[in-house]
């Protein structure tokens, strides 16, 4: 059984480890932030600690981590949040889960392990975030046109060069005939931030066309 300063000190570096990344999941307004990431790693080096004091042979080790990584699950599963085609909390989400790893570490006493997986951690939250931010967001929209009459095939034609003169990619074409109007739904992508004003402005140019709008993607 482990001696009551050994649980003092694990549980003490799984505060500290769990807080590192507290910190930076805080700083970044996360809801799962310091408090929930240092309970979570001190839960989890408890845990372990726990199962290795309960008597020998009596708890399975592998079950206590197996159990530890389950419930993280579900409580990774309430940080993510879906908007329409927007889809936040996934990386706090794998923090948790990462930090509740990294308490299991230290409940086993691999202490440079879990020192370790932090610091990697913090490397990619903190230096990897800016790179991701640096590569322009790809993005899916339908871009509709409407119009009362004209040649279907020369207001398509000019309705792709203005698409991609903005940079818009034409993933795949509707076409609705109402009588003799027509109206064109173009399935496009995007990277970056896309021109929106401009695009559907230039799109009701074109002669023909009555008006023109722009959808965000729902996924």
């Amino acid at each position: 059984m482990a001696s009551s300063m050994d649980i003092v000190t694990k549980l003490l570096l799984a505060a500290l480890f769990g807080g590192l990344i507290g910190l930076e999941r805080e700083s970044h307004g996360r809801p799962a932030g310091l408090r929930t990431n240092i309970l979570v790693c001190v839960g989890a080096t408890l845990i372990m600690v726990v199962a290795r004091s309960v008597g020998s042979g009596v708890v399975d080790p592998g079950r206590a981590i197996a159990g530890v990584v389950t419930g993280i699950g579900f409580l990774g599963a309430g940080a993510i949040i879906k908007m329409g085609n927007i889809v936040r909390g996934l990386t706090t989400a794998a923090s948790i889960w990462l930090v509740a790893v990294v308490g299991i570490a230290v409940g086993e006493g691999l202490y440079g392990v879990a020192a370790g997986t932090t610091a990697l951690a913090l490397f990619v939250l903190v230096v990897v975030d800016r790179l991701s931010q640096a590569i322009p967001a790809v993005s899916y929209h339908t871009v509709r046109v409407f119009a009362p009459e004209g040649e279907l095939t020369e207001l398509e034609e000019a309705c792709r060069r203005v698409l991609e003169e903005h940079g818009l990619r034409v993933l795949a074409t509707e076409v609705r005939a109402e009588g003799r109007a027509w109206e064109l739904s173009f399935h496009v992508r995007a990277r970056g931030i896309p021109p929106v004003i401009q695009v559907v402005r230039d799109l009701g140019q074109i002669r023909g066309v009555a008006r023109a709008s722009w959808e965000d993607f729902r996924g």
